[in-house]
């Protein structure tokens, strides 16, 4: 394993001590996923090095700052060398273990994290429902109180560690109150532990990714669970799952950057030691270009994917940087494991080798834990908000000799004069003005009402008065959000020429030839 000069020492020997359980474990992993086994005399032994509490704090028995989410990410992708006990590991770490050590009272954390740290309970998350997949907000399982319980009925599906784990990280409505729905107060989040009454098994799938991962559906018939169980407060479980969610993503993330190692490993392995009309495989350009390629993505993927998880680890809000990693990474993934069962030939896809696997695993990826197109939406509106000054927009005015449309962040070259009369046709001019000119340089585009307030100097009241006005005469057109608010203005045809006359708007380039131009 590659190791990041930012690494501190402990985490550099820490990759070495886990890949080479990894390669000590590697037959045995083999042999339980062929015999569909859940290997627990492996996970004893990730529990004796230690691992299980890389994200639990010393006082809780953890490895404390020896650990965090970059050790994490470490012990995950040395595991998933090893194939799914990888994924087993890390449900357990995104299946109620982040969400105790940031959201969890002192008693819930003396109470689980110890027994987490020696590895006598794996975890898993239960947010996915039948009806309910990446609109989270939707959850349909319902908890109610009565006393000092709630008393949860519902399902969940999909979740990882199945029937294996030993508590299972629950979200629930807990109101229907549109109020609450709208500020994202409905849901709460419960521990809820195995062999608790009505707490049961429906299904066990049988998934053609994760091999070896115990997948299947829950179900909530009364399940009693004490107050106490209940992580970050009734009503903020919306935050605990945002919080869990960008940590499952990074997951899954480090998850596939393991697989495209192996895809990786793989091809050279194959195209090294395939003979066809005379030369090795690896010979032929066309997969030199390829496995290239899979070398550019996976150690583009890896450095995002561990710099999101030193973001986590110094407390930094990681959720545009989770969200990039988790679709570049298993996107990349995708692709890495496409070229590799193209360079390796037909023997690559028989279960005797892992790339088929690789391939079945970073295609599930896109769709868990939100699906790509899901996260994608989320990031545009994320670095709408939080990146607001870095993608700051240009102002576009003319050019005062050469009348060609030029941008600006400071010093505009021209100005528009404010208006000083407070009569509203004054105000009208002044707003066409300002349209007339955002016409010439962005003539496709409406403009905000903030930079319209800013280029006349109107207060809000005055420059909607005369918006309004102007609207009513046709000069401007006005689109509204869904509540009905004016956000954006252009001038109509009618309004630019009653601004300026035509020949403003009139540019022709200095090659153009008099006979075009009429």
């Amino acid at each position: 394993m590659e190791k990041y000069p930012w690494w501190t020492e402990g985490q550099k020997r820490l990759a070495d001590e886990v890949e080479d359980f990894a390669d000590e474990v590697l037959p045995r992993v083999a042999e339980a996923v062929y015999l569909k086994e859940h290997p627990r005399d492996i996970l004893r032994k990730i529990a004796e090095k230690g691992w299980f509490g890389v994200l639990v704090p010393e006082e809780y028995g953890g490895m404390g700052k020896n650990g965090g989410v970059t050790g994490c990410c470490i012990i995950s992708e040395g595991l998933c060398k090893a194939g799914f006990i990888g994924g087993l590991f890390f449900s357990t770490m995104f299946g109620g273990v982040n969400q105790l050590v940031n959201f969890g009272t002192d008693e819930q954390k003396e109470r689980w994290l110890p027994r987490v740290a020696k590895g006598e309970l794996l975890g898993a998350i239960a947010l996915t429902e039948p009806f309910v997949g990446s609109d989270a907000g939707g959850v349909m399982t319902r908890a109610r109180r009565e006393g000092d319980e709630y008393v949860i009925n519902g399902k969940k599906r999909f979740v990882s560690n199945t029937g294996v784990a030993d508590v299972y990280l629950v979200y629930a409505r807990t109101s229907d109150d549109p109020a609450d729905v709208q500020s994202r107060r409905h849901m709460t989040a419960f521990i809820v532990e195995k062999g608790t009454p009505g707490f049961s098994v429906e299904k066990v799938n049988e998934l053609a990714v994760f091999d070896g991962v115990r997948n299947g559906v829950l179900d909530f018939n009364d399940v009693r669970v004490p107050a106490e169980n209940v992580v970050g407060g009734e009503g903020n479980g919306w935050n605990v799952m945002i919080n869990g969610l960008n940590f499952e993503r990074l997951m899954i993330a480090v998850g596939v950057v393991a697989g495209m190692r192996e895809a990786i490993r793989y091809s050279l392995f194959f195209t090294e030691r395939r003979v066809q009309f005379g030369l090795r495989t690896i010979d032929f350009e066309s997969n030199q270009y390829k496995i290239a390629d899979m070398i550019i993505r996976y150690q583009t993927a890896r450095l995002m994917t561990y710099y999101t998880a030193y973001l986590m680890d110094q407390g930094l809000d990681p959720s545009i940087e989770s969200n990039v990693a988790k679709i570049y990474a298993t996107e990349a993934c995708r692709e890495a494991a496409i070229d590799a069962l193209q360079v390796a030939g037909g023997d690559a896809f028989t279960k005797f080798y892992p790339i088929e696997m690789v391939y079945r695993d970073a295609k599930i990826s896109e769709v868990g834990a939100g699906t790509n197109e899901v996260l994608r939406r989320l990031i545009t509106g994320l670095a709408r908000r939080r990146m607001a000054e870095e993608f700051k927009p240009p102002k576009r005015r003319i050019h005062p000799t050469l009348r060609i449309p030029i941008p600006y962040f400071k010093n505009p070259p021209e100005i528009i004069p404010k208006p000083v009369q407070k009569d509203l046709e004054s105000r009208e001019g002044a707003v066409l003005e300002v349209l007339a000119v955002d016409y010439f340089v962005n003539p496709g585009l409406h403009m905000k009402l903030e930079e319209l307030g800013e280029e006349t100097g109107l207060p809000d009241d005055e420059l909607m008065e005369a918006i309004t006005s102007l609207e009513r005469k046709n000069l401007v057109h006005v689109w509204r959000d869904w509540r009905g608010r004016a956000r954006l203005v252009k001038a109509t045809y009618e309004g630019l020429r009653k601004a300026k006359p035509p020949e403003f708007y009139k540019w022709f380039p200095p090659w153009s030839k008099e006979d075009e131009i009429f």
